[in-house]
């Protein structure tokens, strides 16, 4: 009888254990991702431009790297200039620039430069107008940054032959190419504009997205949509076409010489994009950013909106989960 009850109770004990430890996982998960978004929710705070020579940034307790164009910073990020550097810093807040002259060291609080060492400029006033749009940008992207918890790192989901397309995008002779998600590796799609031929476009086993060009279109508005096939024939068809719209030569041409204006500055470029919709092109720009500046993390939200933009719902959970990795290794 005694080894009855001995048995019964170091079960009991054993399962009491082991739901303790799930509830104390689901809650480190649920704080984790918590914690996330409160870190991660503000837009950057300044703004360094114009850099000249020996340019350098770091976050905190991270190397330092060298400034080439313009670089958004977060609070606690870090900037120094060598014998011959010199940058100007813009405070988003209030849109006062300072010159970083050379041999200068500064760090980034909340609504000011912290001079560590050397000298900067009295402040010139700016517009700070831009800072509340980007904080809405922020809010709108960090929806998008939680990652499900129905598939982990390493485990395979059945392939999802809904297909979505954007339901409005605009294109030009520079920027001309359709995306969409890649719905399974065997599955090939057709492309049919204003309900004619359909233009078959094959399987791409290993590709991010399938992406198209259709710059030789006419310039106006045109209905698009794309149909997903297997081996046996078509097992979707969208319920509704979208739109896509073509700019004329004058058009694309106004839009280059705006961008040639805008320069290196990734979100004004972004920002710019967006807004006339050319969301593929929005995105390339991002993911070319990312790629010289894979460690620019606090930027990556936009990053994920872009891809959300475009129904690429892979990308953006892949994106997602290298954003919350990031956070959780500097926290």
């Amino acid at each position: 009888m005694e080894t009855d009850q001995i048995k019964f109770f170091e079960e009991a004990n054993s399962e009491r254990t082991m739901n303790e430890k799930i509830i104390g996982a689901l809650i480190g998960t649920t704080l984790l991702m918590f914690s996330s978004q409160l870190i991660s929710s503000e837009p950057p705070i300044s703004k360094l431009v114009e850099p000249e020579g020996k340019v350098e940034y770091r976050r905190v307790d991270s190397e330092w790297k060298l400034v080439k164009r313009t670089k958004y910073l977060f609070e606690g990020y870090a900037v120094r200039t060598g014998e011959n550097g010199s940058a100007r810093l813009v405070n988003q807040l209030n849109g006062e620039s300072k010159t970083i002259k050379a041999n200068t060291e500064v760090e980034v609080v909340s609504s000011a430069i912290k001079v560590v060492s050397g000298s900067v400029s009295e402040p010139i006033p700016g517009d700070a107008s831009f800072y509340q749009s980007l904080t809405n940008k922020f809010a709108k992207a960090q929806r998008y940054t939680t990652v499900r918890r129905s598939a982990g790192i390493g485990e395979t989901e059945n392939c999802d032959s809904k297909v979505r397309t954007i339901r409005k995008i605009t294109i030009s002779a520079s920027f001309g190419d359709l995306a969409w998600r890649n719905a399974c590796p065997e599955y090939s799609y057709r492309l049919v504009i204003d309900g004619g031929i359909p233009i078959e476009v094959a399987a791409q086993s290993t590709s991010e997205m399938i992406r198209y060009s259709v710059s030789n279109l006419v310039p106006g508005e045109h209905a698009y949509r794309v149909e997903v096939l297997d081996n046996d024939g078509i097992v979707y068809i969208p319920k509704r076409d979208s739109v896509l719209i073509v700019l004329n030569e004058n058009e694309e041409a106004a839009l280059l010489r705006e961008l040639s204006e805008i320069g290196d500055d990734i979100i004004l470029r972004t920002s710019f994009l967006e807004e006339r919709g050319l969301f593929v092109a929005m995105m390339d720009s991002f993911r070319q950013y990312f790629g010289e500046n894979p460690d620019d993390n606090g930027l990556r939200p936009l990053l994920i909106q872009a891809y959300q933009n475009l129904k690429l719902s892979d990308l953006r959970e892949r994106e997602a989960r290298l954003y919350n990795a990031s956070l959780g290794a500097e926290s």
